[in-house]
């Protein structure tokens, strides 16, 4: 019996920033700086930093309360301090967050202790460029400002604050005034409170802000060159892969997720479903593959991911532990170690905990499916942010994606992708049972006379099913548009479909065919011969461009060094560009007639891998079918004649 259902929070990550277990000299001389009494709000790392155990105060965030407040005593300011840390601000020292932000502090501390202003908030950020307008603490910081609460905003400089020019105007030199705000940045010598310090405010927001952009075009020339160059720069590998531990940006095969992408392709290409497909890793327990992830350790965020589900289940008469994980997507194992069972006997009325796993989907499996990562391929670049100040993503059109072949060692072999993307690409039209297995001749059949698909019927007749298929497009209301109205069965079609496939193995392997396959051969070593001879020619012309190229280079500078004159420049120029020309020509040629021979040399290796795998075939099977024929056009039954004429569309030449 179910009493409770609830996901444990595991979206929590660790700090970034460190506490040793006593005050270190820093966190003491920082401790004795503050007046706790005086604090309103603290962010949540800083008090993980110094071990405060203080509560914030939600009014001083409570809006309606904008009313200008004036200062303690003359003299005597409340202040808020801004901290931020980013690597575009060189802030981190020896990568330690703690050690950076305890020296900003100080810093900051030291200056308020100096001036006599009482500290109030203390905000910080870790990690985010001040470009960016949507930081968490600083719209608090904003808010804190907004309401009252404070006098003065004090930060290092005025690039922690903001490094965006819109922003600076905005607060700095409007929304500050109007709300009786000082802002001080200490390294700069920014006061707000000076009148003639504005020119170099503004100044300084224009570097800033010319400095992140330039920033941000050079990091993102950098992330494009190494993602031409088959760098993978993802943050976690693929599933079916792991980071190489000696090259980061190399991707190695992790066998055991492998072993899983290889049973996908092979259950689709033999022709079930999705569905299926998902039910069979359901029923193995085979985890997703962000449970996967986090199972070897990861910290893989998907927000659609529903994090560690559990259920507070109390045993009833007749339940064992496999009956109560095979219910509950569960295994014994999982249920034995969350509950720290001694062992596998379980009694009636006993609570456990069912910790249940997440279930396969069939977007899952096609994601997979439709991924060229498995056959060596990076495909990168397909989101980018709008731009260095909007960090919004945005999906980058596929001609402008960046893809790289041979990347890494493949999972799946290029006969098998090629199956399956052929089965994918025939789309909604192909639809699987109810039981998810993907009928025979599903999206291979068309009508020779209207050109509509064939769909498939059944009926029952002495408790056997019999099976037929029939054109669509006369069946919804258009029998006047197609004379295609014999359905045809399934078995005879099913016998034709083989009988054809092994005349082409016939014919192929047959030995009478000696001498026309040796012609063949001698037509296919000249062809080979051919392409040598054109490539050969090919790499000297594009030779004769370079050297052309090179030599109007060289004669600018032998115009300019007065060796030659303007009349020679000029003929010899234009005769080179003639040549130039001439030859980018010949180029265009050859590569048209090399495009030529090498679709026919393709043609020829394609049928030949085809048939080559197989003798004869004695039962027809999806990916066989798949392999040999891309469709099959049904014509109208001749009464007469007593005949229909059945035109199939092979994958290759027919021999």
């Amino acid at each position: 019996m179910v009493i409770n259902v609830f996901k444990e929070n595991n979206n929590i990550t660790e700090n970034s920033i460190t506490r040793e277990g006593d005050d270190d000299s820093e966190v003491r001389r920082i401790k004795s700086l503050l007046d706790m009494s005086n604090l309103k709000y603290v962010s949540d790392n800083i008090k993980y930093l110094l071990n405060l155990d203080i509560i914030n105060d939600a009014e001083c965030f409570a809006k309606g309360n904008n009313h200008i407040k004036t200062e303690i005593k003359k003299d005597i300011y409340r202040v808020i301090l801004y901290i931020r840390l980013s690597v575009e601000d060189g802030d981190l020292i020896d990568g330690d967050v703690s050690r950076s932000i305890k020296n900003q502090l100080l810093f900051l501390l030291d200056d308020c202790k100096k001036r006599g202003w009482i500290v109030v908030g203390i905000f910080c950020e870790e990690g985010i460029s001040g470009a960016d307008d949507n930081r968490p603490e600083w719209k608090k910081s904003l808010d804190f400002c907004e309401n009252g609460n404070t006098e003065i905003v004090l930060c290092k400089s005025q690039s922690r604050f903001s490094r965006s020019m819109e922003m600076i105007e905005k607060y700095l030199h409007n929304e500050f005034v109007a709300w009786n705000i000082r802002f001080v940045g200490l390294v700069d010598s920014t006061d707000t409170s000076i009148a003639g310090n504005k020119k170099a405010r503004q100044i300084n927001g224009l570097v800033n802000e010319w400095y992140v952009e330039d920033q941000s075009i050079n990091i993102r020339a950098i992330f494009k060159n190494k993602q031409s160059n088959g760098l993978y720069l993802g943050s976690f590998a693929p599933y079916g892969y792991k980071k190489d531990p000696k090259d980061k940006y190399h991707l190695v095969v992790d066998e055991e997720a492998a072993s899983i992408v290889k049973k996908i392709f092979n259950m689709y290409s033999s022709g079930q479903g999705a569905s299926k497909i998902c039910r069979y890793l359901n029923e193995n327990k085979i985890v997703t593959p962000t449970e996967y992830k986090h199972k070897k350790g990861f910290k893989y965020n998907c927000p659609r991911f529903e994090f560690d589900k559990r259920i507070t289940y109390k045993v009833e008469k007749e339940d064992s532990l496999v009956s109560i994980a095979d219910n509950f997507n569960s295994t014994v194992q999982e249920i034995v170690a969350y509950n720290s069972l001694k062992s596998e006997t379980i009694n009636e009325g006993d609570i456990i905990v069912i910790p249940v796993l997440h279930v396969w989907r069939t977007h899952m499996i096609y994601r997979i499916l439709n991924d060229p990562v498995y056959i060596g391929t990076l495909i990168q670049h397909k989101k980018e942010t709008i731009s260095y100040k909007n960090k919004k993503l945005r999906s980058v059109p596929k001609e402008n994606q960046i893809v790289v072949p041979h990347c890494h060692q493949s999972i799946i072999d290029i006969e098998t992708w090629n199956i399956v993307k052929s089965r994918i690409q025939e789309g909604r039209k192909v639809k699987s049972s109810k039981k998810g297995e993907i009928h025979l001749f599903s999206g291979k059949l068309k009508c020779g006379s209207c050109g509509h698909t064939f769909g498939r019927d059944t009926h029952i007749y002495k408790n056997k099913i019999y099976a037929y298929w029939h054109c669509l497009h006369r069946g919804n209301t258009a029998k006047f548009l197609c004379n295609n109205s014999i359905s045809i069965k399934e078995d005879e079609l099913y016998q034709i479909i083989l009988d054809e496939i092994n005349n082409q193995l016939k014919v192929y392997y047959d030995k009478n065919l000696v001498k026309e396959n040796y012609y063949k051969q001698k037509v296919s070593n000249s062809l080979q011969e051919e392409v040598k001879v054109l490539e050969a020619e090919k790499l000297e012309v594009q030779n004769n461009i370079h050297k052309k190229e090179n030599l109007i280079s060289l004669l600018y500078e032998d115009r300019t060094n007065g060796t030659i004159n303007l009349e020679e420049f000029t003929l010899i120029k234009n005769k080179n560009n003639m040549d130039i020309r001439n030859y980018k020509e010949r180029l265009k040629q050859i590569e048209i007639t090399l495009n030529n021979l090498n679709v026919k040399k393709k043609d020829k290796i394609d049928a030949e891998n085809i048939l080559k795998k197989y003798t004869k075939i004695e039962k027809l099977e999806k990916n066989i079918l798949d392999e040999f024929i891309s469709k099959i056009y049904i014509y109208p039954y001749d009464s007469e004649k007593k005949h229909r004429k059945i035109k199939i569309e092979w994958n290759f030449k027919s021999q």
